[in-house]
């Protein structure tokens, strides 16, 4: 009875907090990191695009310059993303791609789209998945985006 009485308690602190974070940051991908001393999380999913048959390589410093550090960075050609936020708060990978400037959706990756003749799949974690832009940012995920041409039926 009095470790459920806790768990709500938590449970209700923690929607607080993310409710508050909302209200004070309405956009989490304008927050810049260098304003912030201390983080609510820190986590390192990694991210693999391969292209018809080829490997993509993400760039190094995506989200990251001399005046900024968004909540979703790069700091190595790697594919691993840096997700820090000082605010609870679940981000996707539609996130990273925002801040990238580029597009990612259930269509296209980039100016890649799917057609009579070309799919674009996701895997998180070896399995497929149906979220695309929505796959949740989470520690030590594999994600990779596959466009690649249609295998038959």
């Amino acid at each position: 009875m009095m470790n459920g009485l806790i768990l709500g308690m938590l449970s209700m602190v923690m929607l607080q907090a993310c409710a508050q974070a909302s209200e004070d940051n309405p956009d989490m991908l304008a927050i810049n990191l260098m304003d912030y001393k201390t983080l609510a999380f820190h986590m390192h999913p990694h991210l693999e695009i391969e292209i018809l048959g080829e490997q993509y390589v993400i760039p190094a410093n995506i989200g990251a310059s001399r005046q900024a550090i968004r909540v979703i960075h790069t700091h190595e050609p790697d594919g691993t993303l840096h997700v820090e936020s000082p605010y609870p708060h679940q981000f996707v990978l539609a996130d990273f791609f925002t801040i990238w400037g580029e597009r990612f959706d259930k269509t296209c990756i980039f100016n890649y789209c799917i057609d009579e003749e070309h799919e674009l799949l996701v895997f998180v974690n070896g399995g497929q998945s149906d979220l695309y832009e929505n796959t949740p940012l989470r520690e030590d995920d594999e994600i990779k985006i596959v466009y690649r041409k249609s295998i038959g039926e």
